[in-house]
């Protein structure tokens, strides 16, 4: 299942909420920001039409295993907009965007919803401030 919204507050500007996601991405390991040298990583206001408005990010396109000349390149969208309605400090939207990051970076991998359900939340290491 995808990420969903649990709770509510909270308004960054789209820079402010851009340097977040590419926190996360920096936060991985060498080997896995290899691996998405061909992943697009893009924010969103909010998810798109007919989607669940609580939607936190997004996976599509082939995993790292299925990479084919035919397949769409892969694609994570991350939401804004559920995700400022989820936290109500700036801590815990850091966490939850690099939660989301890493869940869907594990959809290119090939992990399944309910592998990632079974596996519980993705943190990076704390950060030392």
């Amino acid at each position: 299942m995808p990420r969903r919204l649990r709770c509510a507050r909270l308004h960054l500007t789209p820079q402010a909420f851009d340097r977040l996601v590419q926190e996360a991405l920096d936060a991985l390991p060498p080997w896995v920001q290899e691996r998405l040298a061909a992943v697009a990583v893009v924010v969103e206001t909010e998810p798109p039409a007919g989607e669940d408005r609580t939607l936190l990010g997004l996976y599509s396109g082939p995993t790292l295993f299925e990479e084919s000349l035919l397949a769409a390149p892969p694609l994570i969208r991350i939401f804004q907009g559920p995700h400022e309605r989820l936290c109500r400090t700036r801590g815990e939207l850091r966490r939850e965007v690099a939660e989301t990051v890493l869940h869907e970076i594990a959809h290119h991998f090939g992990l399944e919803e309910g592998d990632l359900d079974r596996l519980g939340p993705l943190r990076l290491p704390d950060r030392q401030e």
